[in-house]
């Protein structure tokens, strides 16, 4: 990955021209837009799936190295959600298939409720148990319109929605969303918390409950669906104080009693904490939908998610979403022509697309929607996430740490109206703490483009690796190896280090051996290319004795200039190999 896409402010400028296609788009211009996206696609993207093959030696590798032993097998609790026909049939993961459903099918006549369909469907799409399913009942959606451009009220075309007809006839009314800003669309969707709706609708999900569906072994997940002038309907309960209120928690202990000892496989559309406490006490897992937006939800306890007084990312593993390995998952596919304009130029894109994959295994996600068009944006990465979601600690094949930063708006608690704070790190059960000798410098800039609305306004770029400051007097880089992971020793472990070419710098990579002295590899040069290379060692006798995130068990020391290092993975090289 380069420290910065290159041509940045001409690409902005080159592709302001398909976004303006894609906002008024004419048939001919659409078509043109389309061209060019496709003409860059095959440049940045790929065609044909490939992954890094595993080596077991010292070795150096150009770019990222996501290899694992070939004994490493998909969690079974897992899943990726991708077109069969982009991946070859020994695909790692557990490939997940959606069944969506709409109350308007299921009851076409009130009273008149039926699943079968939808029992059929879930059989059909577990291919035998081959398969993860993920079941949506979709219920709030009167229909959808489709403008010819945005900002022209002319409607194009209108789509049906998932709401019983029936429901208008008991007064339920039509709510007219606002406009999408991004797609030309509008979502026209039922009161659902009007009491014709609402009494009939927990019926609804009573029955669904007696239907032993969600007692089926094929089922790996269900969203409980809100309401939202999105298409998914997805969004939030009703604030604390609105009278709606309580409906929205009825609605929720509806299904919650519907899945009565498989809570876990219900998913959550909401991300709000008020809503989350809830769920969680429910026995409920959550899912977003926008984690190409990868830096929301750092500072949302109820995900686990939080920013220590460092400015460290960090995960609360105690918190049950994570803990008990509930349903939990994202969506990550937001890659083609039409996402330009919500996300801005196809060349950022790669670099979205890594960022949102190492955000999904940081927040301990078991279920992920990959790229949904016709291309791979990262192949390697994708099987290797396929590998990596569902794990704990315990169950790992690795751990890393991913030495990145970014500036955020700062919400914790008792931050000052405005406030910003530099989020450090993607951490996975391995952590970076600077403290003296060992302090370290952000560096590697990436800008991101003014779509990328989780970012200071003033700092709208990603710093992507970690430095020495040698000059300044700290040499060193230091890693703590969470005791659940690995702990004591001896373990035979791979140590993966991924640098930048900066400042003809050298290092040595440092560690413990079970007597307690300290073990050195051999020195390790750069260039000032800028290129990016990943070093491989094979311990066979490391110690991890450090406790807790400051605990010292590895630690990279420059011996000349500033090392800049990007990510750092140690991997176990006996299979099942645990503290």
């Amino acid at each position: 990955m380069p420290n910065r896409p290159p041509g940045f402010l001409s690409v902005i400028i080159a592709t302001c021209a398909i976004a303006a296609v894609l906002r008024n788009p004419g048939p001919a211009r659409a078509e043109s837009a389309r061209e060019e996206f496709n003409r860059k696609a095959e440049t940045l993207f790929h065609r044909n799936y490939f992954f890094h093959q595993w080596n077991e030696t010292d070795h150096v590798v150009t770019g990222e190295d996501w290899s694992l032993p070939p004994w490493v097998k998909a969690a079974p609790y897992s899943g990726i959600q991708i077109d069969s026909q982009r991946v070859p049939a020994d695909f790692p993961a557990r490939i997940q298939r959606a069944v969506r459903a709409d109350w308007r099918e299921i009851e076409p006549r009130e009273g008149e409720l039926d699943f079968g369909k939808v029992r059929t469907a879930i059989l059909h799409a577990s291919d035998g148990g081959k398969r993860a399913v993920k079941f949506g009942l979709e219920a709030s959606v009167w229909a959808t319109r489709y403008f010819r451009a945005l900002k022209d009220p002319a409607i194009e075309r209108v789509t049906p929605g998932t709401a019983p007809q029936w429901l208008k006839a008991l007064g339920v009314p039509a709510i007219e969303e606002k406009p999408n800003t991004s797609i030309p669309f509008q979502v026209v969707n039922l009161d659902i918390y009007h009491p014709a709706y609402h009494t009939r609708y927990l019926r609804m999900v009573e029955a669904l409950g007696r239907s032993g569906i969600p007692q089926m072994p094929e089922l790996d997940l269900c969203y409980v669906h809100l309401v939202s002038p999105s298409r998914g309907e997805e969004g939030t309960g009703p604030p604390a104080g609105d009278p709606r209120r309580a409906l929205y928690e009825e609605r929720l202990r509806a299904w919650a009693a519907a899945f009565r000892g498989v809570e876990y496989k219900l998913c959550h559309v909401s991300g709000a904490p008020a809503d989350l406490e809830l769920c969680l006490r429910l026995g409920m897992g959550q899912r977003n939908g926008f984690v190409e937006h990868y830096l929301t939800h750092t500072q949302n306890p109820m995900l686990a998610q939080g920013v220590d007084a460092a400015g460290y990312l960090v995960v609360d593993e105690r918190n049950p979403l994570v803990a008990e390995n509930r349903a939990s998952g994202d969506e990550n596919e937001e890659y083609g022509v039409a996402h330009v304009t919500r996300f801005g130029p196809i060349e950022t894109f790669p670099h979205r697309y890594h960022e949102s994959m190492l955000r999904v295994l940081q927040m301990r996600r078991n279920f992920v929607w990959a790229e949904g068009g016709p291309w791979l944006i990262n192949p390697p990465l994708l099987h290797f996430v396929a590998l990596e979601l569902g794990r704990s600690a315990r169950t790992a094949p690795d751990a890393w740490c991913y030495l990145r930063e970014s500036v955020v708006p700062d919400r914790r608690p008792g931050a000052a109206a405005g406030a910003v704070v530099a989020v450090k790190n993607f951490e996975r059960w391995l952590y970076q703490r600077d403290t003296d000798g060992a302090r370290t410098a952000a560096t590697e800039r990436v800008d991101v483009p003014e779509q990328m609305f989780e970012f200071s306004k003033a700092h709208r770029f990603d710093l992507t690796a970690r430095k020495t400051r040698a000059t300044e007097g700290p040499r060193s880089i230091r890693f703590g190896v969470d005791e659940s992971f690995l702990a004591g020793g001896p373990h035979a472990v791979a140590v993966k280090v991924t640098t930048v070419g900066r400042g003809s710098a050298a290092w040595v990579l440092e560690y413990l051996r079970a007597d307690g002295s300290r073990a050195t590899r051999p020195p390790v040069a750069s260039d000032d290319t800028g290129e990016v290379k990943t070093v491989t060692f094979i311990l066979r006798d490391a110690c991890f004795p450090g406790i807790g995130p400051d605990g010292l068990d590895l630690q990279i020391r420059a011996v000349r200039g500033d090392p800049v290092i990007r990510l750092v993975r140690v991997i176990k090289l006996e299979h099942g190999k645990n503290p």
